[in-house]
């Protein structure tokens, strides 16, 4: 197991590295997600009427850019200066500002915020029971805790087992290219030490990502009352989406949640809604 420092050196010299092609190699700056996050803002800013927001590990300002059209004030953290450099802060109706800052030790008082993100940072920490500790104590009583687009242990189990080859329709097999081989993709494409990269994202290469009944228990313990763990992207979604039944895609969705649990391992990702 890494240490914390080591951890956040790899972070620091992944996404320096990766700042000038950031955008082309995270699939959440796609416009199918964007439109998904932007809903997804709009339901925290209802649930956190205050209209203050804390956006920890911000990067590049994924989340303050759609943030911005629903929050007041916004205030970023992330442990890159190359990443936050590029974080556009111009807003005329927000008050925004941005600093170095790690989410186990943020620069705020307690009760601050109204709300709290954390878009696919879990996956890139050490230990989550501080975070979520450190989290809770900056939001406001009442105040609620996002975090998406980490990796769900179920889904990377179940194509783990898989063998290599099979007879696969092409979106399983495209997946199953992604979890086991994505690494050397980053490698061949952006010159991404795979080493460094599985340093960087520890809790996902020597967990296998992130299991529910986890992250309900270490978010109670760390002050949360009321803990929703949600699930996204099924397998196939893409495909569905794009092609000829994408008025289908919300009904399928749908239809997968009601079977949870039995469903979990069919969706790609975990998220979590949390109010302290």
């Amino acid at each position: 197991m890494h240490t914390t420092e080591e951890v956040i050196q790899a972070n620091i010299k992944l996404h320096t590295h990766l700042v000038d092609k950031y955008r082309d190699t995270e699939p959440h700056y796609r416009p199918e997600n964007i439109r998904h996050v932007d809903g997804i803002m709009g339901s925290l800013r209802r649930e956190a009427p205050g209209g203050t927001l804390l956006d920890v590990g911000c990067g590049m300002g994924f989340i303050i850019d759609i943030a911005k059209g629903h929050f007041t004030k916004i205030r970023g953290v992330d442990v890159t200066q190359a990443m936050i450099e590029r974080v556009d802060c111009a807003s005329s109706a927000c008050d925004i500002s941005v600093q170095l800052a790690q989410v186990e030790q943020l620069p705020f008082q307690q009760d601050s915020f109204d709300a709290a993100s954390a878009y696919a940072l879990l996956h890139h920490l050490t230990d989550l029971a501080p975070a979520f500790k450190e989290i809770c104590r900056v939001l406001k009583p009442g105040g609620v805790f996002y975090s998406d687009l980490d990796p769900n242990y179920y889904f990377w189990e179940a194509f783990n087992s898989l063998p290599e080859k099979g007879p696969y329709s092409g979106f399983v097999q495209r997946e199953l290219n992604a979890v086991k081989h994505k690494d050397d993709e980053l490698e061949a494409d952006f010159g991404v030490d795979p080493k460094l990269l599985a340093t960087a994202e520890t809790l996902k290469h020597e967990g296998g990502g992130f299991k529910e009944e986890d992250l309900r228990k270490m978010l109670l313990e760390a002050g949360f009352s009321d803990v929703s763990i949600r699930y996204f992207w099924f397998l196939g979604e893409a495909s569905v989406i794009h092609g000829d039944q994408s008025a289908c895609a919300d009904a399928l969705r749908a239809h997968l949640i009601q079977m949870l649990p039995l469903s979990r391992h069919l969706f790609k990702y975990v998220s979590v809604w949390a109010r302290k």
